[in-house]
């Protein structure tokens, strides 16, 4: 949360671009590297919750959609998680 606010950090930085004109540095993502955004896709087929994702949660998600994941991608989908939880709760 911002301080002081019931707004994301994102959501201020948002409302900040939006009556300014300018885009705070801090909203620019860069693309996923070459190869990889199919992981982005797949972790947000996964995440249905604010809640971190589980390994339990990808071995159900995985069994139910047929999706079988290699242990790397397990390892990137958790480390996405890892990156989403640090900002969110920024």
């Amino acid at each position: 949360m911002a301080p002081g606010s019931q707004a994301s950090i994102k959501e201020h930085l948002t409302k900040v671009w939006e009556q300014t004109g300018h885009k705070p540095k801090e909203l620019e993502i860069p693309p996923a590297p070459d190869g990889m955004s199919y992981l982005v896709g797949l972790y947000w087929d996964c995440k249905r919750t604010s809640d971190p994702l589980s390994y339990s949660e990808m071995e159900s998600w995985s069994r139910l959609t047929g999706q079988m994941l290699e242990p790397g991608e397990v390892w990137c989908l958790m480390r996405l998680d890892d990156a989403h939880g640090r900002v969110t709760r920024a």
